[in-house]
């Protein structure tokens, strides 16, 4: 799929929020990392609130707008590459957003890291 460069930029920096988020807790607090390791385990829709990134989050990173990064997390909805956080539809604030297939990716990286830690 064809994806125009601010769409990379800003779907990688998504990428790095969540993997970031699920290396979070890891040393400092076992049980929260575990939770978040769960979540991981249950797929994408799972993940997104509060493993996410958030628009205004992703906008400050690159150092460009927050309405610029939504409307490139619109267009990558759009292509399924990306999933909203939408459990409280009528609730007015920021929305966590996730990079499809993120889940997968990271709960394998985590079970082998896992393993192979003593």
């Amino acid at each position: 799929m064809k994806l125009t460069e601010k769409q990379q930029l800003v779907l990688h920096e998504l990428r790095k929020i969540g993997r970031k988020n699920a290396h979070l807790y890891r040393e400092t607090q076992p049980y929260l990392h575990q939770k978040d390791c769960e979540k991981l385990a249950l797929g994408d829709q799972a993940c997104v609130f509060g493993m996410g990134g958030l628009t205004f989050q992703v906008a400050h990173r690159l150092g460009v707008s927050a309405p610029s990064v939504l409307s490139i997390f619109k267009a990558l909805r759009r292509k399924g590459l990306v999933i909203r956080e939408e459990s409280y539809p009528d609730y007015q604030r920021a929305r966590y957003w996730w990079p499809v297939g993120l889940a997968a990716e990271l709960h394998a990286e985590l079970q082998a890291a896992e393993r192979v830690t003593p």
